[in-house]
């Protein structure tokens, strides 16, 4: 059984590894899927980049986040199905890789009253770009590590940005005990208005004599 060394493109990676030529394609392919899953990262080097067709390679995964990262976000919980898709195209004039991103999924965010889970839909995209030059001044430019572009930084800020300022679940009740209560602060105007400055109602108590 002769086994040779070939490389396949998959996705938007390449990988090398033994190929069995004796065996059916449908099991090459299987086994490529599975490798596939497992290395995917939404990172290329330089070197991927200029392989690649017009120097460009799309994107289309879903991704998982780490514990950690969420944890540095008081306002956020969990993220679900976080669909990323988009390019990266790097451009050898300027040693620049431009990505175009999409990012949607859901977050779970805590209600403004009651703390309960609140799930919140998400879409948002952008264009960031990257510098394999080094002592990058524009700070909307992001310097590459050992040319290496990576997107998840990049997308996790983007879905931090999405996060809403005061989220409310549907039938919340502002907690209250004996002698003091949680309004809101449409209530609170409203109660102002009704209410008699002290001072006021003391001069109402003085009859003006002709």
């Amino acid at each position: 059984m002769s086994v040779i060394n070939k490389k396949i493109a998959f996705g938007v990676k390449y990988f090398n590894f033994p190929v069995n030529k004796s065996l059916p394609i449908e099991l090459l392919c299987g086994k490529l899927l599975t490798l596939s899953n497992e290395v995917i990262s939404l990172k290329w080097t330089k070197s991927e980049l200029l392989q690649a067709l017009n120097n460009t390679i799309e994107f289309d995964e879903r991704i998982e986040f780490n514990e950690t990262d969420l944890v540095k976000i008081s306002h956020l919980r969990k993220l679900k199905d976080v669909l990323v898709s988009g390019d990266i195209h790097y451009d050898a004039s300027s040693d620049l890789a431009i990505a175009n991103i999409h990012v949607s999924g859901t977050m779970v965010v805590p209600c403004s009253i009651s703390l309960e889970d609140v799930d919140v839909e998400f879409d948002t995209e952008s264009t960031e770009i990257y510098s394999f030059s080094k002592n990058v001044e524009d700070i909307d430019v992001h310097e590459t590590k050992k040319d290496i572009v990576e997107l998840y930084p990049a997308i996790f800020q983007l879905i931090v940005m999405e996060i809403p300022y005061k989220v409310v679940k549907p039938g919340a009740k502002y907690p209250k005990g004996k002698g003091w209560e949680v309004v809101s602060e449409e209530e609170l105007i409203e109660s102002k208005k009704d209410r008699i400055d002290p001072r006021l109602a003391k001069l109402k108590e003085f009859k003006i004599e002709d």
